[in-house]
């Protein structure tokens, strides 16, 4: 049964990040006026390698279980194609590093964020935070160049690491590129894999509009009725049957053949897609 493989030291994981920064970024998401695309996504990001080098940890010690990239897209003033490999030492077609150096290379941030003081009110108090990518939008959405560089990147792992857990491709992105159809791009990378099964790609397709959001869908029929949300449907990956089991476990609208796409969503709902997306369906050894 594929997606099945342990990962661990020897064989890690590896999940790369695709993130829109296109000048539609930074209208608001999902109808909320206070909170941008671009912030969205930064922040949803930024928890989510958190998340991601907690669940590495023992002790003081954060153990190479996985490799990250995270790979941004725009265009320039003139329309020329900027992609940015954010993490240090990286490019787009070589983004990744392990866990331990990524987490290495975070800025950490002080924010006043509002919790209980557990005698049913609520108090302001300082918390850092690592930050990996800042918010940005300006330009284009040349998503087919961002998808051409991350099929290098993924190709180039997977030689060097044939027995590992598949890498999970995840476009964080308000769907509509300005330089071709991705979705021939994205079968490519589907068919990159492992002796554990093919690439997954996951997309969060954020939109302006307050429309009911989409989760989780089996069908295309359940994608809003625009040719855009159809493709970055199409361009999703079905959940493998262990992540559908634990998405389900935590409650989240799944079903046999549900697809890594989310469209409209709000910031819960994307935190809890990209945690979906980088959660292993095995220990880690």
């Amino acid at each position: 049964m594929p997606y099945t493989a342990d990962i661990s030291r020897a064989n890690p994981g590896c999940f790369l990040f695709l993130i829109d920064q296109s000048g539609s970024m930074a209208e608001p998401l999902g109808g909320q006026n206070d909170l941008a695309k671009m912030n969205g996504a930064a922040d949803a990001l930024n928890r989510i390698l958190d998340a991601i080098s907690q669940r590495c940890s023992q002790g003081m010690d954060v153990r190479d279980y996985f490799d990250v990239g995270i790979i941004t897209y725009t265009t320039d003033m003139e329309g020329n194609t900027e992609l940015d490999s954010v993490l240090p030492g990286t490019r787009p077609d070589h983004p990744f590093l392990p866990i331990s150096q990524a987490v290495d290379a975070a800025e950490v941030v002080e924010r006043s964020v509002k919790e209980s003081d557990g005698a049913g009110g609520i108090v302001e108090v300082s918390r850092k935070f690592p930050v990996w990518l800042q918010a940005r939008a300006l330009g284009g959405t040349p998503m087919c160049e961002a998808l051409s560089e991350a099929m290098k990147a993924l190709g180039d792992w997977t030689n060097q690491h044939p027995d590992s857990y598949p890498p999970m491709l995840i476009n964080v992105s308000d769907g509509d590129a300005t330089d071709g159809d991705p979705e021939s791009f994205a079968k490519l990378i589907m068919g990159i894999g492992t002796n554990d099964g093919n690439v997954l790609i996951y997309n969060a397709h954020l939109s302006s509009m307050s429309a009911l959001p989409v989760q989780y869908p089996t069908q295309e029929s359940e994608a809003p009725e625009d040719e855009s949300a159809a493709r970055m449907f199409r361009m999703s990956s079905a959940f493998p049957d262990p992540v559908t089991q634990q998405a389900a476990a935590m409650g989240l609208p799944v079903s046999e053949g549900s697809r890594g796409y989310v469209y409209n969503a709000d910031m819960v709902a994307l935190v809890q897609f990209l945690d979906i997306g980088t959660r292993a369906a095995t220990g880690l050894h």
